[in-house]
């Protein structure tokens, strides 16, 4: 069995996976996705808006 693993992963839980986002980076990211959706629809030759929003 598995000894050394803590119980239901208690350990893992307490410690967050990643810091807050500040409104600055938040805003950047937002403005990112936004270019790459217009670049994806631009590529597949239709409008904006029209392309589900994936890895890209």
């Amino acid at each position: 069995m598995y000894a050394a693993a803590p119980h239901r992963g208690a350990a893992r839980a307490v410690v967050p996976r990643a810091p807050a986002a500040s409104p600055r980076a938040r805003l950047r990211a937002a403005l990112l996705r936004q270019w790459r959706q217009a670049q994806r629809a631009a590529a597949l030759n239709v409008p904006v808006g029209t392309v589900k929003r994936s890895r890209a």
